[in-house]
């Protein structure tokens, strides 16, 4: 990485382009039009260093490839999580970055470059978010590669994929494979290792796995005590989401929160409180316990002044809420404790149950919730945060059929995992993830669907955990009611309470295993299977389907090359030239996913190489 040279220079991108408007120009374009997704990968990033951010954050980029890549035309960006208020630098002259090596851009003003920059953007992406944000890399329009910043347990810690798993793009958009950067306190610029390969996230402190009968892991110390005690998880349903403020008035990365109610005495430490798509654990060494009956506060500050006059937090979160609607879950390790979905979001107004169906069960139903009509703060916002709900009026009476959101709470709810069979799907349909709402599903086609990429004999490990498919839609779709089958009749068939939605141009990934750390290091699986690919050769098949009609299907006969997926090259995505002699070709030797198998699971695959 070193020795081919540091550099101040590029363009600061205001007004359309900052705005996600007209991409680059067609000359700059053309400059890095050969990068695919996954081409770049983000590894690592300082969001809150020690004292004023200005100056000394820094973001850090992997080439997974086996050739040198340039970033001369890219444009890296960072936004809130929602895209807006983005902010961008276009690199307008040669920036190589050799293969395997690692690239560090730095948030450099004025003067020379730390030893630790290779690169400086300036003042082009103003802060990174501390507790949420997007951070992107892009050619035009096409994105290379994405991630949601998280905030690090305390300031001057970098964030760091996880370095036991092989970079790539779609393995670093889970949230759970970045942990805090190692190293001495008083290291400089931080906590972590820009330039180099990240080591493993601590293996010392693995998700707990929480049983069904217990709940109890790790350990706190009880207030006024000296000597800690085993923490107590809440199991589905002693812990219930009753109230959320999505849109307070003012800035949302300050005034958020999420109201819980404990129906049993449990602790909170430990917990992951977020969205569908991201979290923040609960963390502290104190015991941040609830007794039976009473309410918890968790926001994005804890500070009264910021965040609008709350009753003090329990804990705080880094995940924003979608002002557009959307989903928040409390898990316990991988156990879901209680999920609620909410529809478009009042300016100034939470979002509560009404008081009789405060518990895991009812507060499913979308009927069971209403608008907050009490004021609370110095800001003229509407909650009750902390106490209990008023009762809603109109249909919120508990006589509602139940929305079936998959929260773990008591009989009503399937497993909660947004891809295998589900007991509570809507019988209308499914919710949509941004909107809250249950709709009907849009049903795929034949030829919006296509099979791209199979792996039917990991070496990282076993088979029964570790194969997977993967899916391209060529136009917005769900998989909802969708049958994954093979050539000796074996089948699944995808249901959800949540629409499994894909847009044009999204790639899925079906597996056995939804589960990273028996999976081989996925990146986020939308469904499961139950059946296995078979290793030998013979005459096999994948078909995909839609109440009996035919979206696509792929054969061959040749065996299966252990730790290597059969992909299709990319000129031929589509339902009839995925057919075609010679469409399909082992991945490249240089396209790896998460514990060293070959493949790309969830990006664009390598041209085969006749």
């Amino acid at each position: 990485m070193r020795g081919w040279g540091r550099s101040l220079g590029g363009v600061v991108l205001l007004g359309a382009c900052a705005c996600g408007g007209t991409p680059p120009d067609e000359g700059v374009d053309a400059a890095c039009a050969v990068l695919l997704p996954g081409d770049l990968v983000f590894t690592e990033y300082l969001n809150d260093p020690v004292g004023t951010d200005t100056g000394q954050e820094y973001v850090e980029l992997h080439n997974p490839t086996r050739a040198a890549v340039d970033l001369h035309g890219l444009t890296l960006y960072a936004a809130r999580v929602d895209g807006s208020q983005e902010r961008a630098y276009l690199f307008t002259g040669p920036v190589p970055l050799a293969a395997g090596s690692y690239l560090v851009l730095g948030d450099v003003r004025e003067g020379p470059l730390p030893a630790h920059v290779d690169h400086a953007y300036g003042e082009a992406l103003g802060a990174l978010g501390n507790t949420g944000g997007k951070l992107g890399v892009r050619c035009g329009e096409r994105v290379v590669d994405e991630v949601q910043l998280t905030a690090p347990a305390k300031s001057g810690v970098a964030r760091v994929y996880d370095g036991q798993l092989v970079p790539d793009s779609a393995g670093n958009d889970d949230p759970e494979r970045w942990c805090d950067g190692s190293g001495a306190e008083d290291a400089a610029p931080g906590r972590g290792s820009p330039g180099v390969a990240n080591a493993p996230c601590d293996s010392a402190e693995p998700s707990s796995p929480a049983t069904e009968d217990a709940g109890v892991v790790e350990s706190c110390v009880p207030v006024g005590a000296t000597t800690a005690r085993p923490v107590v998880w809440p199991r589905p349903g002693d812990l219930v989401i009753t109230e959320l403020m999505a849109n307070p008035r003012g800035d949302d990365t300050l005034g958020e929160w999420v109201e819980v109610l404990a129906s049993a005495p449990v602790d909170l430490n430990g917990l992951t409180v977020g969205s569908d798509s991201a979290g923040t654990k609960v963390e502290g060494r104190v015991c941040r316990s609830l007794a039976a009956g009473a309410h918890a506060v968790l926001a994005r500050r804890e500070d009264a002044v910021l965040n609008g006059g709350l009753p003090p937090p329990v804990a705080t979160f880094g995940v924003d809420l979608r002002n557009s609607g959307g989903v928040v879950m409390v898990r316990a390790g991988d156990v879901l404790v209680d999920a609620a979905v909410y529809g478009l979001a009042e300016e100034g107004v939470a979002t509560q149950v009404s008081a009789p169906l405060a518990d895991a069960k009812r507060n499913d139903s979308q009927e069971a919730w209403c608008r907050a009509t009490e004021v609370y703060g110095t800001r003229g916002n509407l909650g009750t945060p902390g106490r209990a709900n008023r009762v809603c009026s109109g249909g919120a009476d508990g006589g509602v059929p139940d929305a079936g959101v998959p929260d773990g709470g008591r009989p009503d709810a399937g497993a909660p995992d947004a891809g295998s069979v589900d007991a509570g799907t809507p019988a209308n349909g499914c919710i949509d993830r941004s909107t809250g709402k249950t709709r009907a599903p849009r049903a795929p086609d034949g030829g919006s669907l296509v099979l791209t990429e199979l792996m039917a004999d990991p070496s990282a490990v076993a088979d029964a955990t570790g194969e997977w498919v993967e899916v391209l839609a060529l136009r917005d779709v769900d998989l909802n009611g969708v049958t994954l089958s093979n050539e000796g009749g074996s089948s699944t068939v995808l249901t959800a309470t949540l629409c499994l939605s894909l847009k044009a141009g999204g790639r899925a990934i079906l597996a056995r295993s939804e589960d990273v750390s028996v999976n081989g290091g996925l990146p986020a699986v939308l469904g499961t299977f139950s059946f296995n690919l078979a290793n030998s050769a013979g005459n096999r098949m994948l078909r995909l389907s839609v109440d009996g009609r035919l979206l696509d299907a792929v054969t061959w006969t040749t065996a299966a090359v252990p730790g290597v997926s059969s992909q299709v090259d990319p000129s031929r995505s589509d339902s009839t030239r995925n057919d075609l002699a010679g469409s399909f070709c082992p991945a490249p030797t240089g396209a790896r996913y998460g514990l060293g198998d070959r493949g790309t699971p969830g990006v664009e695959n390598r041209p085969c190489v006749p």
